[in-house]
């Protein structure tokens, strides 16, 4: 058997799925095998939003004694990627269809059409497509500004922007996401709105992940936090949308003036999928994820898991 793990996500767990057949699973790792300067031996940790990768796993002694490391490790993709480092990608998400799911989790999508057609997307076009925003909610934060006054200020908190606390360490780069980046609570639980609260979300658009953060305990921006609930962050909300519902993705701002977040599993930083230092999370190169859904604040009681 043979695991396929595409690093693609930020907030959910990545898609992930076993090849059980055999004859399929040694045709693939023959391919990899054969193409070996292609393959890292890790992910990627500045791959950024969108398609970053294909991590390929033996799951049985004799795959492993008969390819081993020739076939086994990574494939990196996004903008970079040369034409056979895409033809092989599509070779391995093809064997998504008679695939057995990895995870059964709320959190995991499932491996449907919806899925195959968004990766295959995302594969087509890279991960740096326009950060345009498409959703129809032009002014999410005026509405809100509105609704209580233009004349309210709220006091936040800013922290001094320190990746290391997320990076240094394997596993808690591996098991803390954008979520907890943006709440600057390490859980690692790959923290998923409204989970902490029981309510998760149900859909990824921006009403319902909204839903979700709000029940966990957040505040939209404008709607203040008293000192009691210090720190108090300003993040931001962003969704790449379908087919289906896919993924979510947070920001938060930092002291020196820039956002940082962090993407899925990989390392935190304070740039975008061009490479530019972040000044506004509504402008930035965002990849896939395409629908910012709005500003908020976190707070010390906030419910995360």
């Amino acid at each position: 058997m043979l695991q396929v793990t595409v690093d693609v996500f930020s907030g959910r767990p990545n898609p992930s799925w076993v090849v059980a057949d055999e004859a399929e699973a040694r045709s693939l790792l023959r391919e990899f095998s054969r193409e070996r300067p292609l393959m890292a031996a890790a992910p990627t940790q500045d791959g950024g939003l969108g398609l970053r990768g294909l991590q390929i796993e033996p799951l049985s002694d004799e795959l492993d004694k008969d390819f081993g490391q020739a076939a086994a490790g990574y494939l990196r993709l996004g903008p970079q990627a040369t034409g056979r480092e895409r033809e092989l990608a599509e070779r391995v998400l093809a064997s998504m269809d008679q695939g057995l799911p990895t995870a059964a989790s709320a959190e995991a999508l499932p491996l449907e059409t919806p899925l195959q057609e968004f990766l295959a997307q995302q594969l087509e076009v890279g991960s740096r497509v326009s950060a345009t925003d498409s959703s129809g909610i032009a002014a999410p934060e005026a509405e809100e500004a509105a609704a209580v006054g233009p004349a309210v200020t709220c006091m936040i908190e800013l922290g001094a922007f320190n990746p290391g606390f997320w990076n240094n360490d394997p596993t808690t780069r591996a098991r803390n996401n954008c979520y907890n980046y943006a709440s600057n609570k390490r859980t690692n639980t790959f923290a998923q709105p409204g989970k902490g609260c029981g309510r998760m979300y149900t859909a990824i658009t921006c009403a319902e992940m909204t839903r979700a953060s709000l029940c966990d305990g957040l505040h939209r921006r404008f709607d203040c936090f008293p000192d009691s609930e210090k720190p108090r962050y300003l993040v931001a909300l962003v969704v790449a949308p379908g087919p289906g519902f896919v993924d979510f993705h947070w920001y938060r701002k930092q002291k020196e003036g820039f956002w940082g977040h962090k993407p899925g599993g990989t390392a935190a930083r304070n740039t975008d999928n061009s490479g530019r230092v972040i000044m506004d999370p509504s402008t930035c190169d965002r990849g896939p994820y395409t629908l910012f859904c709005g500003y908020f604040y976190t707070c010390r009681s906030q419910r995360i898991a």
